[in-house]
């Protein structure tokens, strides 16, 4: 809820005068809607669905960003480090794949794309179980990955530090700087994570509205 509330008040603060040159805080925030717009939301849907489409997935890493960052600060808690909030974010994704490829390609050509054209039934029958079984796999891919990777490096850190209690308080002269080192290292993963949980919900949700005729 934080992170919503920042995200919103920023961009409604930066952009509260219409018509004007971004400077400032309205710079920086326009580099990151054309960088999620020129590198992730255009290369992979093109032009012409991706306007459509960006200011979710815009919306869906400034997010991830803030909330990853947040879990930064001392005393905070990640919330992505949390499974219930990967997998939230992991359903939201997978009912918009859901909804995308019914409204897109109507709900019977969405389960006739995944049938190979030609096939003998028995082996279409099973080749449309694992494609759409792989929607729930892609979903689970998505909730793993973001957790995962959010809370190894607050573990190792929180390893890190414990030792110093456990084993001897000199070893505070390898355990800090080493938990310094994967700190700052964890500024970059939650950068990472942002864009690729961002890129990957682009790709899958691209390929569950596309037809295998285009």
């Amino acid at each position: 809820w934080l992170a919503a509330v920042l995200v919103g008040g920023l961009f409604v603060w930066a952009f509260r005068r219409p018509n004007v040159k971004a400077r400032g805080l309205a710079n920086a925030l326009e580099v990151l809607v054309v960088f999620v717009r020129d590198d992730v939301v255009f290369p992979v849907m093109g032009e012409k669905r991706g306007e459509k489409w960006l200011p979710f997935f815009t919306t869906l890493f400034v997010f991830l960003l803030a909330v990853n960052y947040l879990g930064m600060i001392p005393l905070f808690r990640t919330a992505t480090g949390n499974i219930n909030v990967t997998t939230a974010l992991a359903i939201l994704i997978l009912l918009i794949m859901f909804g995308a490829g019914i409204a897109r390609l109507g709900a019977l050509h969405f389960m006739g794309n995944m049938y190979p054209s030609g096939a003998p039934a028995p082996v279409g029958v099973f080749v449309l179980f694992l494609e759409f079984a792989g929607l729930f796999v892609k979903a689970l891919v998505l909730s793993l990955r973001l957790f995962a990777n959010m809370i190894a490096g607050h573990l190792a850190v929180l390893s890190l530090l414990a030792m110093i209690f456990v084993l001897s308080p000199w070893f505070c002269s390898v355990s800090l700087p080493l938990a310094v080192f994967i700190y700052g290292l964890e500024i970059l993963v939650a950068l990472i994570q942002a864009l690729v949980f961002t890129l990957l919900s682009c790709i899958f949700i691209s390929m569950a509205s596309t037809s295998h005729e285009e």
